[in-house]
């Protein structure tokens, strides 16, 4: 951005700003006046600022000296808190993020944020930012507990962030009171956690994990084959978020799953087998139909399958 340079002139005692539509004359010092355009006269030496005739001959420099631009510094220490309005395990935890979004303006739309939801999943990442407005409104917790949200923002070479705790109440008890963040760290520079993405990146969005849609459904899957070819099938709905209940498995154990996209295996976060042996997957939803494996593989080194059928609406 260019502008012309103001300089202050005392002349017969008056202050005056010389520039585009003020010239000045004796007793100022030459080096201090810049002519406008079309001004006459002067003071020997001035620096003319008209125009040339001549297409490709710029203005002297003085005439488009560099200011800085008057905007805005990204700014998150004022920033108002993120509302949330926590649901049951195995219904949807909402957000508000109409405050944060109208207080950062036109920063609301840079690919400078992600947010961790505390349960092994997350929206962005340091390596890969999203712009706010693309952030989900919503997310699924399977499992009751107290969890951490924490958003951040990267900017200038320095990262802010903000944390609260949401509490999940078990299915059938009442969802705790709503909270909201009330401070973002603008000294620390904190590394966010490595989550999965709630957005299968780079692989056409086919899938979204913990989500919340306008339906969340539960599917029971028979036990998990040892084999990919022998998996038993679990057929879903395309666009409603789904639950799947894998039984028979090792009571306590750890289990990573993870679901095959194309030619591409997408890793969920790790779920604990719960005291009926019965296993349930982070909340899925798929964007596109098609036959999904997913391999769960187990803390004793050892694999099981099940698949993922997903029909069209």
């Amino acid at each position: 951005m260019s502008s012309v340079r103001w300089h202050k002139l005392r002349i017969a005692g008056v202050t005056i700003l010389a520039g585009s539509m003020i010239w000045a004359a004796a007793p100022a010092s030459a080096y201090d006046v810049i002519l406008p355009p079309g001004a006459t006269g002067g003071v020997p030496g001035a620096i003319d600022c008209t125009p040339s005739n001549y297409v490709g001959v710029p203005l002297p420099a003085p005439c488009t000296s560099p200011v800085e631009p008057n905007e805005p510094s990204f700014d998150t220490s004022n920033l108002p808190g993120l509302g949330i309005t926590p649901g049951a395990a195995r219904t949807a935890t909402t957000f508000n993020l109409g405050p944060i979004t109208a207080a950062l303006g036109p920063y609301a739309s840079l690919a400078i944020f992600y947010v961790d939801f505390g349960d092994g999943t997350g929206f962005g990442s340091s390596s890969n930012p999203q712009a706010l407005g693309s952030f989900p409104s919503s997310h699924v917790y399977v499992n009751p507990g107290t969890y951490t949200v924490t958003g951040y923002a990267s900017m200038d070479g320095r990262t802010e962030s903000s944390s609260a705790l949401v509490t999940i109440a078990p299915p059938k008890e009442e969802p705790a009171a709503a909270t909201a963040t009330d401070a973002w760290d603008t000294t620390a520079a904190p590394s966010s956690q490595d989550v999965v993405p709630v957005t299968a990146v780079g692989l056409g969005g086919a899938l979204s994990v913990g989500t919340a849609v306008s339906e969340i459904v539960e599917r029971n899957a028979k036990a998990a084959a040892r084999t990919e070819i022998k998996a038993p099938q679990v057929t879903v709905s395309m666009g409603k978020t789904t639950l799947v209940n894998i039984p028979s498995l090792p009571v306590g154990s750890t289990v990573t799953a993870r679901v095959k996209i194309g030619k591409n295996w997408t890793t969920l976060p790790a779920t604990e087998v719960g005291g009926d042996g019965r296993l349930t997957l982070p909340a899925l939803t798929f964007a596109k139909a098609g036959t999904y494996p997913v391999r769960l593989n187990m803390d004793d080194s050892t694999s099981r399958y099940v698949k993922v059928k997903v029909n069209k609406r």
